[in-house]
């Protein structure tokens, strides 16, 4: 019964192992939450948060300013019951800056910590195109690997063959040195894709912390309406030029009166022989500001506010125009790779065909072994490009995807519609 039970026992053990291992298997969704929470990412939203605390910050007042003292104090012989004017003070004063510029400094700040969040959204986007793109890298990088290593077994192959054909008294030793070098080749290859496989991985850790076991998302070829304001980058230079129109506002408000209050107490003392019969003082004062240097102080600020406007309008036409040329070079090239890997499909199945004819005429006596397994290395070598041409292609579109504003978000509810 114990090794009935060992067995049982340890078949539970594993299950449930399995079970528990498929239960967490990570999926791609799982990564795009991790990459929401990227330290890039979050570094922006802080500051973006940070910037709205400054928003309220500026629409309060500054701090009052408390003042305790004495007045008219004789040196010689001090005292408060001896002179008139003598008093001990207790007085407050209030700044109460324009209400316009701090309003305007305000909407400020809340248009900055809007372009960050704008930042956000874009920098979490692009992480997804490198997941994306390092995803397809790894995939082809792999495939590549595999179809390298089947190569160098043909190779061997080969050398079995022309050692063969020698022993038939066939000339064949110039052969052998082709072989030596097309080898020698692959294992260059087979070098640097592993050199490849470790700096994708390395990649995998800065972006997720640990290597995927996932498939390759489906990644849709996503139309762009050639409208600017469908692209991140236009967008967030858009946002430069509300700031510097809010910079304008400022400036303007600046023209406007600062105000103050004021208030002291001043508490006497009767005099020392009743000449004079103490009573306690106070005074209240209000203050406000007179533009009166605005000549040289506001208007020269005002207008550098303006040109700064215009200088962000010039920036922001810039960038629209260079994102237009990038969009369609990006288009042009991920619709060139998809070309590609129909070409290097169709190449792949002629090249099949031509083995298939090779194998026939092996078997009929009327062609050597090499001859197929020439066109096998052949075909593993279009594979290779295939693999290599098809990871350009889905990193292609993924950086195309990441320009467009909710261009996932946009897609998924077309599915849902149709």
């Amino acid at each position: 019964m114990r090794p009935f039970r060992l067995f049982l026992t340890t078949t539970v053990a594993i299950a449930t192992i399995v079970f528990q291992s498929s239960a967490y298997a990570e999926t791609f969704e799982n990564y795009l939450e991790r990459l929401s929470e990227h330290p890039q990412i979050e570094s922006i939203l802080a500051n973006s948060e940070a910037l709205n605390f400054q928003a309220k910050g500026e629409l309060g007042l500054p701090d009052p300013v408390m003042m305790i003292g004495v007045d008219n104090v004789p040196i010689s012989d001090p005292a408060f019951d001896r002179f008139l004017p003598t008093s001990k003070v207790i007085g407050f004063s209030q700044a109460i800056p324009n209400p316009i510029v701090r309003g305007a400094k305000s909407e400020r700040f809340e248009q900055m910590s809007e372009k960050q969040a704008l930042i956000a959204n874009y920098t979490e986007a692009r992480l997804r195109y490198m997941l994306i793109s390092k995803l397809a890298e790894y995939e082809s990088v792999n495939t590549q690997r595999k179809l390298i290593k089947r190569q160098l077994s043909h190779y061997k192959e080969l050398e079995n063959t022309f050692k063969g054909q020698i022993e038939s008294g066939q000339s064949v030793y110039q052969r052998f040195s082709e072989v030596d070098v097309e080898r020698a080749e692959a294992e260059r290859k087979l070098n640097d894709l592993q050199a490849k496989k470790e700096t994708i991985e390395a990649e995998f850790i800065r972006l997720v912390d640990n290597i995927p076991d996932i498939d390759l998302p489906e990644i849709p070829d996503i139309e762009w309406s050639e409208s600017p304001q469908a692209l991140y980058p236009v967008m967030i230079a858009g946002e430069d030029i509300d700031i510097a129109k809010k910079d304008v506002g400022i400036a303007d408000a600046a023209f406007l009166p600062n105000f103050g209050v004021s208030a002291v107490y001043k508490q006497r003392e009767d005099g020392e022989r009743g000449s004079f019969s103490g009573d306690d003082w106070f005074s209240i004062q209000a203050k406000i500001s007179i533009p009166l240097w605005a000549e040289s102080n506001q208007k020269p600020k005002r207008q550098a506010a303006l040109e700064n406007e215009r200088s962000a309008k010039f920036a922001y036409d810039d960038v629209r125009r260079q994102w237009q040329k990038i969009m369609k070079s990006l288009k042009s090239n991920r619709d060139a790779a998809s070309k590609n890997v129909k070409v290097l499909q169709d190449k792949d199945w002629a090249m099949k065909k031509k083995i298939d004819a090779a194998q026939r005429n092996y078997e009929a006596g009327t062609d050597n072994l090499d001859a197929v397994l020439f066109a096998r290395i052949d075909r593993l070598n279009i594979q290779s490009q295939l693999a290599s041409v098809k990871a350009s292609y889905v990193s292609r579109s993924a950086e195309f995807n990441s320009n467009i504003i909710n261009a996932y978000a946009e897609n998924t509810s077309q599915e849902v519609s149709e």
